[in-house]
Parts: C-alpha cells; structure tokens; sequence
C-alpha cells in the first residue's frame, strides 16, 4: 500500500460533541530512506487527541507522560492534546503505521468511563485484520474528499477506537492467563519438589499442551521447567545441610533423587562443591 496523508481543511465551525478527523496518515518507511520520511528525532506536540498504530516494526516511544519504553509491532499509542512525543524506528525495522489526528468529547467520554487511561499511552493490542480494513476503508472515503464530519466517517472512526479497545482487552486477558499459568505451575513445582514430575501431566493439569507451556515457562525464567524442578531440588538440600543433622541419604531422599551417588554428583555440578564440603562451610 502506498503512503498516505489527509489533513483537514474545512474552516467551518466544529462539532466538538461530534468526532472531526483533522489529519490521517499511513506511512511505511524503509530504513535506508527513512530519513525522507520525518524528522525522527524531534519531539511532536499535538493539539488534539491523536492515535498511532504500529502495524509493522519496532522501536521507542516516550513523552511527558511516561519513560522511554520499547515498541513493537501491533501496538496503540494514544496522544493526549498539548502533550509532546516521540516514536522513533529501530534502524534496521520495516516501520508501518497508521496515525488519526481528531478532536471532539468523544476521548473524554472514553477516558471518563475508563475505556483508556490518561496516565497510559502504551497498549499492546495484537493483529486484527478489522483494523486494516476500516482503516483502508477510511482511507478511501477520505481520498474521495468527503468530510471528515461526515455521519459514516465519523462511525468508521469509532467503530476503529472500538475494535482496537476491544482487543487490547482481549490480548490483555490471554496475557494474564498465560502469566497465571506459568504462577500456577511454579508454585505446583514448589510442592511437589520429592516427586518425580511427568510434565505432560502437568500441562494436562492447567489445560495448555505441552509444547506451550514450554515455551511459556522458558520465555519467563529462562530456564526449562526440568531445569527450574531440579534448582528447587538442590535449594531444599542446601537448606536441609545447612539447618539439620540428616544424612546426606536422607536429604538425597526427601529431595527427591534416586541415591546418594546421583544427588553428589548433581550437587557438585550444580554447586562447583560438594555436600559435604558445603556443610563444613556453613558450619564455620
């Protein structure tokens, strides 16, 4: 799709009960002509309230509002007015956006019923292919040089707030489902520290598969859950040496190893030492 810029410029008098788009714009910006494309480094004020979708690429955003943070791709930024920012590409990043200048009460309404936050800016939205088509929709009556105060403008542009609000609380949702997984499951870790663990058994357990709750796991703790059961392994026999008079049998037991030649020998190459000079140490 080709680069696109509208900007309003009707010098009537604006409905600010109603939505009027003042600009839009879809830009794609290559690396190497990047700098054809905007003054990337400067610092933006916009009179009114603005959006911008990341649709493609990564990179920063920061403002008045909130600290330098990371952006990627499918991501909502919303500008409050009089509120300077800046988006800045990755060097190396394909950058695709779409971004609508607007005024009018309707984002007052919005934020008064909590639908977006003023002390948030940031909202990782996921892809919906709804939101490509209004906005292409959008786009071509636009173009067509109809009035960004025109009725099915105005429904198109709502029903884009709509459907980005509508899956930022959805991918929210998944996202804190995900999390309370990988917490549920490290705490069933925790308890079941002696026991031999089938982890298909547990991911059978928490309604995931296998594969998933793998790779959830690892992108949390950077270790693999075999790897996160035997480290809580070894931390309740370190407890037990350091706090109990047991045999390192027992301990080899109650921790959950086969005997006391493979606890030792996991011990010392977990620990660069070996039980028995660990307990010395503590005791010293």
């Amino acid at each position: 799709m080709e680069n696109f810029q509208w900007n309003f410029t009707s010098k009537k008098a604006v409905n600010e009960h109603a939505v009027t788009i003042q600009s839009l714009e879809y830009l794609k910006s290559i690396p190497d002509r990047r700098k054809t494309t905007r003054d990337w480094g400067s610092r933006v004020k916009s009179k009114y309230h603005k959006i911008i979708y990341i649709r493609n690429g990564s990179g920063f955003f920061e403002s008045d509002k909130i600290l330098k943070q990371e952006l990627f791709k499918d991501t909502l930024l919303v500008i409050y007015p009089n509120t300077w920012y800046r988006c800045v590409p990755d060097s190396a990043s394909l950058w695709e956006e779409y971004s609508v200048t607007f005024r009018g009460n309707y984002m007052e309404y919005l934020v008064e019923n909590e639908l977006f936050n003023m002390n948030q800016q940031v909202y990782q939205i996921g892809y919906n292919y709804e939101i490509d088509l209004q906005f292409e929709s959008l786009m071509a009556i636009l173009k067509n040089n109809s009035s960004s105060e025109d009725v099915g403008v105005q429904f198109i542009f709502i029903d884009i707030l709509r459907v980005l609000y509508s899956n930022y609380v959805k991918n929210k949702n998944q996202i804190f489902r995900k999390e309370k997984i990988i917490t549920d499951v490290e705490s069933y870790i925790k308890e079941h520290v002696k026991s031999k663990i089938v982890f298909d058994d547990v991911a059978r357990k928490f309604n995931v598969s296998y594969s998933l709750l793998r790779k959830l796991f690892k992108e949390k703790t950077n270790i693999t859950l075999k790897q996160y059961h035997l480290m809580h392994r070894l931390n309740k026999a370190k407890d037990m040496i350091a706090e109990s008079d047991l045999s390192f049998s027992e301990i080899a037991f109650q921790c959950g190893f086969e005997n006391l030649q493979s606890f030792s020998k996991t011990f010392r190459a977990k620990e660069a030492t070996t039980p028995s000079a660990f307990r010395r140490i503590r005791v010293l």
